[in-house]
């Protein structure tokens, strides 16, 4: 029964992730929008059996009952709520008991190796609590399927003996050395860069078996317990690639309300009368006064690759000016507004910031070529 129910909770999890961004829309008006994603993350840290020979709380383990554990993962991002993946894992387990559940004296200790290898599905709880947004910092859970296989010893420590190892034969006695494991885990991603992100995760895996440890002492399912930490690359696909620069104008390939630099000079988009929009509401830009060479705006995004519409990434938030792109080492900066006074642009920044761009901030451009701010600058 334990175990159909597990397998119907997997089911329905990745069904989820496979459904489209537009499926959630009914229970919020936000809409999920569609990404090109793929995660590819590796993780070190350390694993705790609790099973039959374990009678120890997380915090007393660390005094001895932790052995390394590492893995690396796959995972392919749908929207900015779901995604699937595949991972591979392999630990090491040690675990010690002084007593039965009865209270009786023991002095037994477990010790093994397990190799794990399946499937995911991913949520982001902080788009599905707080919105969909970019943000540097992320809640996530996962939910999976794998399959396990483990090698193990059962030790008696006061007598200096062994109770019962793989392979071994005793009349009687027949052990599993596989079977299936239902991970859970819940963590803290941390972007550092466009593509890359540090991680730290607590995961439980709940063994589909009580043959794990070679004994039986109150426990149904064999479980472990990992904390890892780790490095993940982001590999979006959903963004074109740069195009060599050109002597003739075009018209910009982004969104027609998104004015497109390169470092030939300006390809202006086509002129759009101010209006509600769900994204962008555009107006003209301004003239600049005589007595400056020089402009504020205010930096929304930085991406390695380029994006192709600026909605993609922030689909809930309201633009009052054109978004323009700037490149520059092969790094796409994109700003909105013209401002010919500091405050002015510092004051867009906090409004930016407050509709959901966390990292708005002010830049100047001369010429359109970016330049540093100075306090004279700012007067």
């Amino acid at each position: 029964m334990k175990m159909r129910l597990y397998l119907y909770s997997i089911c329905i999890l990745l069904s989820i992730s496979l459904l489209p961004a537009e499926g959630f829309a009914q229970k919020s008006s936000k809409k999920h929008v569609p990404l090109n994603e793929w995660q590819f993350g590796a993780m070190v840290g350390f694993g705790q059996y609790y099973g039959d020979v374990s009678n120890k709380n997380y915090f007393s383990k660390l005094s001895g009952e932790t052995k390394f554990s590492g893995g690396v993962f796959a995972r392919r991002i749908f929207n900015d709520l779901t995604g699937i993946g595949v991972n591979i894992q392999r630990s090491r387990l040690y675990s010690e008991k002084d007593q039965l559940s009865d209270g009786t004296a023991l002095n037994y200790a477990y010790s093994g190796n397990v190799f794990e290898f399946g499937v995911h599905a991913y949520m982001n709880f902080t788009n599905l609590f707080w919105g969909a947004a970019e943000r540097k910092v992320n809640f996530y859970g996962t939910l999976g399927l794998s399959y396990l296989s483990w090698t193990g010893t059962l030790s008696d420590l006061a007598a200096g003996t062994t109770v019962y190892t793989n392979g071994a034969t005793v009349v009687g006695l027949s052990y599993k050395t596989n079977g299936l494991v239902i991970p859970t885990t819940l963590g803290l991603d941390v972007r550092v860069s466009p593509t890359l992100s540090i991680f730290g995760e607590g995961s439980l895996h709940t063994v589909m078996s009580d043959d794990l440890d070679f004994y039986a002492d109150g426990f149904p399912n064999d479980i472990m317990l990992f904390t890892h930490v780790g490095l993940v690359y982001h590999l979006d696909l959903g963004k074109t690639k740069k195009k060599r620069p050109s002597s003739r104008i075009n018209e910009s390939p982004l969104d027609p309300m998104t004015i497109d630099y390169d470092n030939n000079g300006p390809n202006k988009g086509t002129s759009v009368e101010p209006k509600n929009v769900p994204v962008l509401d555009i107006q003209m830009e301004k003239t600049a006064p005589q007595a400056k060479s020089f402009e504020f705006r205010v930096q929304v995004l930085a991406k390695t690759n380029r994006v192709s519409d600026i909605r993609s990434i922030y689909p809930n938030v309201k633009f009052d000016y054109p978004v323009v792109e700037n490149v520059f080492n092969n790094l796409h900066r994109y700003s909105t507004g013209t401002f010919y006074s500091f405050s002015e642009a510092e004051a867009y920044a906090k409004t930016m910031r407050n509709r959901g761009i966390y990292d708005a901030f002010v830049v100047a451009y001369q010429n359109n070529v970016r330049i540093p701010i100075t306090a004279e600058m700012k007067r």
